[in-house]
């Protein structure tokens, strides 16, 4: 009904006005305990601090294809890439390059570099895109590159034919000095006019995921500052680049596996918080807690190496038969060749330690090299490589770095250093001579390994397993400051419905291990073990999508939001995916927009 008098109207005009009031209150009142203003706490800024794109860029640009992507965290650069297919859109790959503009309120942008992403690769398909900042860490950052599978071109099809597999592409860059140094102002003699490494390396690297494809957890894998975790479907690879200044010692500025522990069994004890907080977890049992449990009496290694042996036969069958649950995609040699699991012994890389006696009754041995020490104490579950890079300087011919019998892209990734200008930079192989250099650390956590060892000292039903067939892992937290990885490993099994039963077929059933993965030492502790639960009737599809939502939920029970000040930056090409276009590049930390 309307109102029958000014007096009404009036009053209904204030008491919409005060609902506005409290609106901002709120938002004000929550961006106190989140950390963060809002973005959706002003729809509109003074015209003074919005500025149209096409008032700052040339036409020219813009006709080029650049996509703008937002500021970095500093505010004072804006992101833009192009991605160059050529003529011929069916036969052509990809180039993608990155630009950084930097910015000015009242003037136009200035280009100051650009950088050639995921040099090397052959890229054959459009690419989602995902630019991050490390929460501290302003001097790098690092360009994730996901292929889409919605192309139509005749090369993609050609190319992708097996839809198990997906590539991801990795470019970390380092950032323009806001000053420019006494190198990038003028290059030291007999460099050949080379730029200044601290200011201008480029790593780049890419590697092959399977189905159940990994999550992407930018909030997670970036939270400590210049580590970067990469989850490749077969295992965890914590990787680390920094800059080594001239005429440090080679072991100075080390981030990963600075201290090895003393024993890889020993107990140490679990924080509470993670042991009540798993996801599919039962109630903590003395078969739950970390530790290794002695074998039962009557299980010995004949019987265990005959369980392993009916359980790669099912393995296979299942792998072959792939009649809805997709079993077998890692855990079958036909699917995935180029995979060694642990079950096929695969000879361990030169970080690779023999195990524990009680280990090698094991159903998945590894064999040590013959000129290894056989009372290392490091985990045999890991792997860790330190590699240092520097300029290739004018006259010295390049080496060649020759390849390791050990070296697998299942163990360490391949990664390509060079400058901004694409020039490749020199592998150190000897002393550093003290030359300034890029460090590269890789710490690779073996995911079959940690469960099949998990499972065999600490599982309940350990007398039931027979083999897991597939997995999927989601990291559930990260403590930059004690360095440790908590995650959650969802796993499709074969088992047998009561240890008495060996000689029947075993069923498939679902299950869960939480860990926690220390980056100092290397070492993993068991936080909680699921029971085992029958899977009747669902595809793998049903049964990984309830997984990851628990994984979501365990997460959010104890998420403490980002603060302003310690937050991890992204920006994506997302929308344009999607169709459409961003309407304004907003810089919250100084209330400025571009509008688009």
């Amino acid at each position: 009904m309307a109102p029958s008098s000014k007096s009404e109207k009036d009053e209904n005009k204030q008491k919409s006005q005060r609902k506005h009031k409290e609106h901002i209150v709120k938002l004000l009142n929550r961006s106190k305990l989140s950390g963060q203003v809002s973005q959706r706490l002003f729809r509109k800024l003074p015209p003074r601090v919005c500025v149209p794109l096409k008032n700052i860029v040339s036409e020219e640009f813009l006709r080029a294809g650049h996509i703008f992507l937002g500021f970095t965290k500093c505010g004072r650069y804006v992101l833009s890439y192009t991605s160059d297919c050529g003529e011929d859109d069916d036969f052509s790959f990809y180039i993608y390059h990155l630009y950084w503009w930097e910015f000015n309120l009242h003037s136009r942008l200035k280009q100051v570099r650009h950088v050639r992403l995921f040099a090397g690769e052959d890229i054959y398909s459009e690419l989602y895109l995902t630019v991050c900042e490390w929460p501290h860490d302003h001097s790098k950052i690092v360009i994730f590159g996901f292929n889409t599978r919605s192309s139509s071109s005749v090369l993609m099809n050609l190319m992708m034919s097996d839809e198990n597999n997906r590539d991801i592409y990795i470019t970390v860059a380092s950032m323009p000095p806001s000053r420019p140094c006494t190198q990038c102002s003028s290059p030291a003699p007999g460099t050949g006019g080379l730029e200044c490494l601290e200011h201008g390396y480029v790593l780049n690297s890419r590697y092959q995921v399977v189905y159940p494809f990994p999550t992407f957890q930018p909030a997670f894998q970036l939270k400590k500052d210049q580590v970067v975790l990469l989850n490749t479907s077969y295992s965890l690879v914590a990787c680390a680049v920094s800059f080594c200044p001239e005429g440090e010692p080679d072991q100075t500025g080390q981030i990963l596996y600075k201290k090895r522990a003393s024993c890889p069994g020993t107990n140490s004890p679990v924080p509470t918080v993670l042991t009540a907080s798993s996801p599919s977890s039962s109630q903590a049992s003395p078969d739950s807690q970390p530790g290794p449990s002695p074998p039962a009496a009557d299980q010995s290694q004949a019987a265990a190496r005959a369980r392993e042996f009916a359980a790669d036969i099912f393995r296979r069958v299942q792998g072959r038969e792939r009649d809805g649950l997709g079993v077998g995609s890692r855990g079958g040699a036909e699917l995935c060749p180029g995979h060694h699991s642990p079950s096929r012994g695969r000879q361990p890389g030169p970080s690779d330690t023999v195990m524990s006696p009680s280990s090698a009754s094991s159903s998945s041995p590894r064999s040590p090299p013959s000129s290894q020490d056989p009372s290392s104490s490091e985990p045999g579950y890991i792997n860790y490589t330190r590699h240092k890079y520097c300029l290739q300087l004018p006259g010295i011919p390049e080496q060649e770095h020759a390849p390791s019998e050990y070296e697998d892209d299942k163990v360490q990734l391949p990664f390509t250093v060079s400058d901004v200008k694409g020039r490749g930079l020199q592998l150190v192989t000897g002393p550093q001579s003290g030359r300034p250099c890029v460090c590269v650390e890789q710490l690779t956590l073996d995911f079959e390994y940690v469960i099949n060892e998990v499972i065999r000292n600490d599982a309940a039903w350990a007398a039931q397993f027979c083999s897991f067939s597939d997995y999927d892992v989601v990291i559930l937290e990260v403590c930059p400051e004690t360095n440790v990885v908590v995650m959650n490993i969802g796993l499709l099994l074969l088992a047998f419905s009561t240890p008495e039963e060996e000689h029947c077929r075993p069923n498939t059933y679902h299950s869960s291990v939480q860990v926690s993965w220390d980056l100092s030492t290397g070492v993993c502790h068991t936080v909680g073990i699921g029971d085992l639960t029958e899977v009747k009737g669902q595809t793998s599809g049903s049964v990984w999508s309830s997984y990851r939502k628990s994984c979501v939920n365990t997460v959010m029970k104890w998420l403490v939001p980002e603060s302003s000040s310690r937050y991890i930056n992204r920006m994506t090409n997302e929308a344009l995916h999607k169709g459409s276009s961003l309407q304004v590049l907003a810089d919250s930390d100084r209330g400025t927009w571009i509008i688009l």
